[in-house]
């Protein structure tokens, strides 16, 4: 029972704050808070990954943000502007939201789902659909299906990388992932 309300944690979140407040930075800071809740004795499972061994596995999710930044135009059914200030996501918020969502939010992801992969197979369901929820809005039917697709082979990806390098691994490649990711949404705001 207490995983699978460790499941439901972004989703209470998304379903509140994203859905009803349409709020992004109280929808991640209520999510982050359920983290640390049912986390709080799980940070010291992150050691320092050899790279020697490990640094090809996490390279890949390198790829996130620039393939974004080239494919969002495609992607999206409305403008990426106009959908990041409907959630309160635009200008100085969206600044700061890049080292937040890039470095802080994969470590606090990685230690929340990392036991729940380990004994749940749906954890990897779940942890792609809530990422489809927040971007059923944005993205057009093909994309969120391979999204979800991609987040789904991530989850699982993860889940080797901790058994092979450790929790750092997956947590070094979610960084990549997201950071990449924030930045190529704020410079396709900002770029024409």
């Amino acid at each position: 029972m207490k995983k699978t309300v460790k499941m439901l944690a972004p989703y209470i979140a998304v379903g509140i704050f994203w859905f009803v407040l349409k709020n992004g930075w109280l929808t991640i800071l209520v999510y982050h808070m359920q983290i640390l809740l049912w986390n709080r004795n799980s940070f010291s499972d992150i050691k320092k990954p050899l790279f020697t061994q490990n640094i090809f596995m996490v390279l890949p999710a390198a790829l996130a943000g620039p393939l974004l930044y080239f494919l969002l135009p495609y992607m999206t059914r409305i403008n990426l502007a106009l959908w990041l200030e409907q959630y309160h996501l635009s200008h100085i918020s969206l600044i700061i939201m890049i080292p937040y969502f890039g470095l802080i939010h994969p470590m606090l992801e990685q230690i929340h789902w990392t036991p729940l992969r380990e004994n749940h197979p749906i954890a990897h369901i779940m942890f792609a659909g809530y990422h489809i929820l927040v971007l059923r809005s944005l993205l057009t039917i093909p994309w969120l299906i391979l999204c979800f697709v991609l987040l789904m082979t991530a989850s699982y990806a993860w889940r080797q990388m901790n058994k092979i390098g450790g929790l750092a691994v997956p947590v070094v490649s979610h960084v990549m992932a997201d950071l990449g990711i924030i930045i190529a949404t704020w410079l396709s705001t900002h770029i024409s």
